[in-house]
């Protein structure tokens, strides 16, 4: 078995780790100061084959979502809870310009094979799904925590000592601290090279009429109902913004987009805000921060990351698990050091 690593964060990025170096026989530790500040806490778990208003298949979705998949159903087992729900999407057209141009797009194949049934309004998409996400962070903490896995703790880059032969935290030896802070300074600051971006989002929850029970809708924002008459809305995207306080701005525009979607008066029963990182191509980072590979890092998931977390998981878990092991290059830290 490989020396223990240190995860530093718990949460989606720290906790899919954590649960891919179990898989892999690497022996962890995770310090992590909660759930309170993570975007994970108010995130949907949406995953969309489909996205933006251009209807572009999301980046290497043929090659994550099976991967994804796997993983979650996988997890289901371990952490006993439920976390893979195949869902119904309807993607809806904004006008008759955009759904011209939809239908040629179809036509020539370019969003195959997530196209389904085509109505006047939209378009059927195959292959979505969410992720509960609070279900598998809240679960992972309880079993890691009975374990001994887990360490409330908030750190510090000083309190990261090393001598090039690993890393030292509070007396104990770890072969390497692998960062799955999200916004939190500690990743950027210690990875400063790295061009991050903060980007603020905000979430409702509606109740009232039209809210569509086990499916989401979407015309730019999306609403996603359960089978209870409740509704989740979002997000909005505040690219730059580090503020992690909900608005009356950001209500106001959600509910209006969730009424004119749903075509039925709603009223708000909650809302939430978390902060993301991005990065300039879209795609998330995982890698050294230098040559002596005693501090990694995981992260830049964006608004995506319950599709990308699992492959990030398993190459960081190869990584540690097997000496030499290379990085995927779409991912690898070392593409912004060139």
């Amino acid at each position: 078995m490989a020396a223990r690593v240190l995860i530093v964060g718990q949460g989606l990025a720290g906790t899919a780790l954590g649960l891919a170096l179990e898989e892999g026989g690497v022996d962890f530790v995770i310090a992590s100061a909660g759930h309170d500040d993570a975007a994970s806490r108010i995130a949907a778990g949406l995953i969309n084959p489909v996205t933006g208003q251009r209807w572009v298949k999301s980046a290497q979705i043929d090659l994550l979502l099976p991967m994804a998949e796997s993983a979650y159903r996988r997890w289901e087992m371990r952490l006993g809870v439920k976390l893979w729900h195949p869902l119904a999407m309807t993607r809806l057209f904004r006008d008759a310009e955009e759904r011209s141009r939809i239908e040629r797009k179809i036509a020539e194949g370019d969003l195959a094979p997530f196209v389904g049934a085509q109505t006047e309004r939209g378009v059927e998409i195959t292959g979505a799904a969410w992720v509960d996400l609070p279900g598998m962070l809240g679960a992972a903490e309880r079993i890691w925590n009975a374990g001994g896995k887990l360490r409330h703790a908030r750190i510090e880059a000083a309190d990261l000592e090393g001598d090039g032969s690993g890393v030292m935290w509070q007396g104990e030896r770890f072969s390497a601290a692998v960062l799955c802070t999200g916004a939190d300074r500690l990743a950027r600051g210690m990875f400063a090279h790295l061009p991050f971006v903060p980007a603020k989002g905000e979430l409702i929850s509606v109740q009232g009429e039209g809210i569509p029970a086990g499916r989401v809708v979407n015309r730019g924002r999306w609403i996603l109902g359960d089978e209870m008459g409740c509704g989740r809305v979002g997000a909005t995207y505040e690219r730059g913004s580090d503020d992690t306080e909900i608005t009356g701005a950001a209500r106001d525009e959600l509910l209006r987009d969730a009424q004119e979607i749903t075509g039925g008066t709603l009223r708000v029963v909650g809302q939430t805000a978390g902060v993301r990182l991005t990065l300039p191509d879209r795609a998330p980072v995982a890698g050294w921060r230098n040559s002596d590979e005693r501090i990694g890092v995981l992260g830049g998931l964006g608004s995506k990351g319950a599709l990308w977390a699992p492959m990030l998981s398993k190459s960081w878990s190869d990584k540690l698990a097997r000496t030499g092991q290379r990085f995927p290059a779409m991912i690898d830290v070392e593409r912004f050091r060139i």
